[in-house]
């Protein structure tokens, strides 16, 4: 049941009885019992003053529902707190009850009758069960609207539909569903569980209702398109296996044991399974309902099984489903046998459930445990058999094993084998069968993990590779090789490089993509569906391990031995109720990242002996784990790392590493490599790293994009920044992944195409509006200059793109927009440049659709600069020259400078969107004008 059987709900529960009992059974008031407040005519006045008038001042909530109650009888008034109490009963998390208590308080003290909260009830308050947003403390008046609707449509039905509507849950349901609401969705779910507490979820969001759903799925035997009820088969399965009482969220998260087993085969007929087979046989119609199904079975006489009461519909359709004897006729919730069983015999129908039996497991999901039931024919211990001590009696009862004299089992010598009969159960069976014993022979499992060298991959592969993450991330292909070819020559590697170029992500996603297995491995995979037949045909999966998932640490100043390798740390140990300080040993993070590829490691203690194992990434198989260490100079890693020179030398030197019993020696993996960042902008503000530790990585620079990249690279951050800002809810868009198009609407288009491997996708937009591309233009066209002095990456341009977009959404111009997005997120980071490079941006903001004005404008800024400066400057803009031919720029006169050569570095062929006179103007001219933080 969906009740909370914790001891803290129960003043919910008793507080939610008293509502429906004296408010909606009668016109009584829950504070004082006996007065009648919850009437037609007074719910009616409430309605035409709060309701029917509404306060659209910007008021507070309790200033404007004062003034609107302003002058009305005590009786309105108690109605109005007492409609707050029932409003604010299940709500926890963002209001707690002494907040509860002053706005019902508060509204009772405006009546001129005094009226206090009874104690009974008042406990209830602090015992909400539901976790609110904000959403529903800013919509109150949304909601406290609905709860008068309801409770005046409620007034107006006879008595006799009232007490028919309090005796079925749907079809209160449909009653409280058929009235108008806006913005107070929340509330009419929290109505539901005051209500009907043992048949609706504690949960007043309908999207969490419909992630439980979809995350118990598995549970569902036929979804009927209603989540209430999907919720409901779920309950049903999950309180048989955790008890009754526990919140969904408990469960999900693993707070919640197991009751201990009663056994995973069906058991609402019993513990033998020709009461299964019996019942199935007398199903002829063409459809039955759960109900009527047990109408049935309580019709057989004399009884196909000796039950103390009727099943459970629910759990008894659930095991005719894992029995694979019932077909599910969905949407419309109705069941029958399945075609191939209406001519079999009983022997014939005992075989095929025990064969095709499906088993639920504890994360929704269903094996077959005939894929791994020892049908070989030979002697084998119970032991050998999955649920061996409720499955071998089964398949005893169904001929297909029995216990010989020594107490082992054996299989019958048939039992696999084909039926010689031609009905359509033999022939369903025979199907079955087929797929079975091919699926067992070809159980084919990966290779074990051996401690070897990182292999180098095949070329053909390292392509295919790459251009999976090219893909993903735009990084050249020439920086992918640099960093495989260090890591295969047995080198750890420092990505350095300024910040947004994708370094982190990269240090994950390479080693993970690399190395994943070439050659899956092909398993056949029989339908574990219960809802399916089990004479449909078996899929192909391909097994396979992923390369090397990393463990992601970021490195900090106060970092030493202790974090790297281990060391003694201070632990609080509680006993009862007692609490002591005690030292123990804890692993640092490289220690706990090596010791993790080894077989037998509980992150307390070394193994025993060093084994290689796979490791688990959820629900990913890895080769092993890695280390990256993100801002790797932020500590002081000669300090923290000198002791692992030699161990990080190559020469295989294990590492050292703490026990409570001293030292132990751990042989460091052969293909384990350490993965560091590193910030170049800020290199000269961190820890520096002696030219020993040096020797122990190649660093290798990942920069922005180049110039074959820069059209992916606008189509993915304007994709990215949409994405991102959709999941925020700020806007709404449409994605067909399929076709690689995204959908801003009356905006922009994006399609993405991919191309050969080796080539980076391409972008196409279309834009609806024209403001918007010349915006998103000009953005692109800034950003490239700005480049030309800071190499920013990739993740700017994406978080610029999410304040250009946001600004729109938000009522700004697309002017307005670019500019206080530059001002508000690029502006800070071009602080650092020098003075003459920040009044040649400026120049630029002014001077881009004036070619000739704009080279006069960069001559005069350039010329007066001391030499060295200005050789400087032109040396920055010679490197920035991609493409000059034979008209290279002289990096010693800047009045040389020609309009070609800096239209190949600054786009100049017509104005911006924005000028030299805004928001991100005005924070460049200040840093011109200042000497620094």
């Amino acid at each position: 049941m969906a009740r909370v059987l914790l001891p803290t709900s129960q003043p919910f529960y008793d507080a939610a009885k008293s509502f429906v009992e004296r408010c909606l059974r009668q016109d009584r008031s829950l504070f004082t019992p006996g007065v009648a407040i919850w009437t037609k005519d007074n719910l009616d006045e409430l309605h035409r003053r709060f309701n029917s008038s509404p306060d659209e001042s910007g008021d507070s909530f309790e200033h404007k529902f004062q003034r609107q109650l302003a002058g009305a009888t005590p009786e309105i008034y108690q109605l109005a707190g007492e409609l707050i109490y029932v409003h604010l009963l299940i709500a926890t998390g963002n209001i707690g009850g002494g907040a509860k208590r002053t706005l019902i308080h508060r509204v009772l003290g405006w009546s001129p009758r005094g009226v206090a909260i009874p104690k009974e009830l008042d406990a209830a308050l602090d015992t909400g069960l539901a976790r609110v947003g904000t959403a529903f403390l800013t919509y109150r008046p949304f909601q406290l609207w609905f709860l008068i609707d309801f409770a005046r449509a409620w007034k107006g039905l006879p008595t006799a539909e009232q007490e028919r509507l309090l005796a079925d849950p749907w079809a209160f349901k449909a009653m409280v569903f058929a009235l108008p609401i806006s913005r107070a969705y929340a509330q009419r779910e929290a109505l539901l569980h005051i209500v009907y507490p043992d048949t609706f979820e504690a949960i007043v969001s309908r999207e969490h209702k419909r992630e439980y759903a979809n995350l118990f799925r598995d549970l569902i035997a036929t979804p009927s398109g209603d989540v209430d009820r999907d919720l409901k088969q779920i309950r049903t399965v999950l309180d048989a296996r955790y008890g009754p009482g526990h919140g969904l969220y408990a469960i999900r998260d693993g707070n919640v044991n197991p009751l201990p087993p009663a056994g995973p085969l069906p058991r609402s007929l019993g513990t033998a399974l020709k009461p299964y087979v019996r019942l199935i046989a007398l199903l002829d119609e063409p459809s039955y309902t759960p109900t009527q199904i047990v109408e049935r079975f309580g019709r057989v006489s004399p009884p196909i099984a000796n039950l103390a009461a009727p099943p459970d519909p629910d759990a008894l359709v659930g095991d005719l489903l894992r029995l694979r004897l019932l077909e599910s006729l969905a949407p419309d919730g109705t069941y029958r046998r399945w075609a191939h069983l209406n001519s079999a015999i009983e022997s014939q129908v005992l075989r095929y459930a025990a064969l095709t039996l499906l088993v639920p497991l504890g994360d929704g999901s269903h094996e077959l445990p005939a894929l791994r039931a020892p049908l070989d024919g030979d002697p084998h211990p119970a032991a050998a058999c999955p649920y061996p001590d409720v499955l071998l009696p089964w398949y005893a009862e169904a001929g297909l094993a029995r216990q010989i004299e020594d107490g082992r089992w054996q299989a019958s010598p048939d039992a696999l084998s084909p039926m010689t009969a031609t009905n359509d159960c033999a022939r369903a069976l025979n199907t079955f069968l087929g797929y079975l014993t091919h699926a067992r022979a070809g159980q084919a499992e990966l290779p074990p993990i051996t401690d070897d060298a990182l292999p180098p991959l095949d070329p053909t592969v390292l392509d295919e590779r790459i251009a999976e993450i090219q893909r993903e991330l735009l990084i050249d292909r020439s920086t992918i090789l640099r960093i495989y070819r260090a890591l295969v020559s047995g080198n750890h590697v420092i990505l350095s490089g300024p910040p947004g170029t994708g370094k982190t992500h990269l240090a994950k996603l390479l080693p993970r993509v690399l190395w994943r297995d070439a050659e899956p491995v092909l398993q056949l995979t029989l339908t574990t569906d219960p809802r399916r037949s089990p004479t449909d045909p078996p899929t192909e999966r391909q097994v396979f391990r992923d390369g090397y998932v990393a463990e992601v640490v970021t490195a900090t100043e106060d970092w030493g031995v202790r974090n790297v390798i281990g060391g003694i740390v201070p632990q609080l140990v509680r006993d009862g109720d007692r609490r002591a300080l005690a030292y123990q040993i804890r692993h640092g993070y490289l220690t706990r990242a090596v010791l993790s590829n080894y077989t037998g490691y509980d992150g307390v203690a070394p193994p025993a002996t060093f084994q290689r194992q796979e490791v688990q990434d959820g629900t990913a198989r890895c080769r092993g784990r890695w280390l990256v260490i993100d801002e790797f100079t932020r500590a002081p890693i000669d300090a923290a790392f000198g002791s692992l020179l030699t161990t990080l030398g190559g020469q295989r030197s294990p590492l050292a590493v703490p026990t409570d019993d001293g030292e132990v020696q751990v042989p460091l993996p052969r293909d384990f490599r350490i993965i560091g960042t590193l910030n170049s902008f800020d290199r000269h503000f961190l820890n520096q790293i002696s030219e020993a530790m040096k020797r122990r990585f190649t660093f290798i620079d990942v920069l922005p994009p180049g110039l074959a990249l820069a059209d992916a690279e606008r189509g993915a951050a304007a994709t990215r920044a949409l994405r991102s800002l959709n999941a925020q809810g700020l806007l709404d868009i449409t994605e067909d992944t399929a076709e690689g198009r995204l959908i801003w609407e009356d905006v922009v288009t994006i399609t993405r195409a991919e191309h050969a491997e080796g080539e980076a996708p391409s972008y196409t937009l279309d834009w609806d509006d024209a403001d918007g591309k010349a915006a998103l233009d000009s953005f692109w066209r800034i950003f490239g200059a700005i480049r030309v002095y800071r190499k920013l990456g990739t993740a700017q341009a994406e978080t610029m793109c999410s304040a250009l977009f946001s600004g729109h959404m938000i009522g700004m111009s697309w002017a307005e927009a670019l500019d206080s997005g530059l001002a508000d997120t690029l502006a800070d980071q071009l602080q650092v440049i020098a003075r003459d490079e920040q009044r040649v941006l400026l120049a630029y903001l002014d001077q881009a659709g004036n070619p000739e004005r704009f080279v006069e404008r960069v001559r005069q800024i350039l010329g007066g600069l001391p030499a060295a400066r200005q050789i400087a400057h032109l040396t920055h803009l010679q490197s920035a020259d991609h493409h000059p031919g034979s008209d290279v720029i002289d990096d010693i006169d800047a009045t040389k400078l020609s309009k070609d050569q800096l239209g190949r570095i600054f786009t100049l062929d017509s104005p911006l969107t924005i000028s030299g006179r805004g928001l991100f103007a005005q924070r460049l001219r200040s840093f011109v004008g200042e000497r620094g933080l």
